[in-house]
């Protein structure tokens, strides 16, 4: 079995790129954790799904994963198709719990000596499908919202000051009716530009009132 040495894996649900990572995630110093080679197609599965992993692998690691303070992850492995590198963690069923990437000099280094190794075959198996980031970093998932939940008050308490007032900040015109303005608004909002944030500081503003 191989194995990678001294890296820091913050796991959540959803794979945060290093950049990503928020002071309050916990972040495991490992000491040393099983890796292996799998295809792209597999590596691609599993790390925009949850899935449940082969047993007969996971058995060869089965407390084989170590962090510096001498305890054990019962199932947590890296995976690379020489290329890309996540790390994954599984509950009792085989299932992923969490994902973690790496950090950039890690992942580095890390890619080349796992594309010198053999390609392990994994059978796996699709138990949800995850949506996509978007490409949008945490704290704009988080803002994004915090937006939509605020426009639905808007819309539910019929507030049409509050978005003519968004309109005329981020188009330089407000809206003849409330519904149109809010359709407006929410095209607006899925695009990852000035408007966004600007929508976002107007409402944190404004509910804070």
């Amino acid at each position: 079995m191989n194995f990678i040495y001294n890296i820091f894996l913050n796991f959540n649900k959803k794979i945060y790129e290093f950049y990503d990572w928020n002071k309050e995630d916990i972040i495991i110093h490992i000491r040393k954790i099983p890796a292996f080679k799998i295809s792209t197609k597999n590596l691609k599965i599993i790390k925009n799904n949850v899935v449940q992993i082969d047993k007969k692998i996971l058995d060869k690691c089965k407390n084989k994963t170590e962090d510096f303070n001498n305890n054990n992850i019962k199932y947590a492995i890296l995976l690379s198709d020489g290329k890309e590198l996540i790390a994954i963690k599984l509950n009792k069923n085989f299932i992923t719990s969490g994902k973690s990437s790496l950090m950039i000099d890690e992942h580095q280094e890390i890619v080349k000596i796992i594309n010198k190794y053999k390609e392990t075959t994994l059978k796996i198996k699709i138990i949800k499908k995850e949506k996509p980031n978007n490409y949008r970093t945490r704290f704009e998932t988080k803002n994004e919202k915090f937006i939509n939940k605020q426009l639905k008050n808007i819309e539910k308490e019929k507030q049409e000051k509050k978005l003519n007032y968004i309109c005329l900040e981020c188009f330089g015109k407000t809206e003849p009716t409330l519904d149109k303005a809010l359709i407006k608004i929410k095209k607006e909002i899925v695009k990852n530009n000035d408007n966004f944030h600007k929508v976002f500081k107007i409402l944190k503003f404004v509910n804070q009132k």
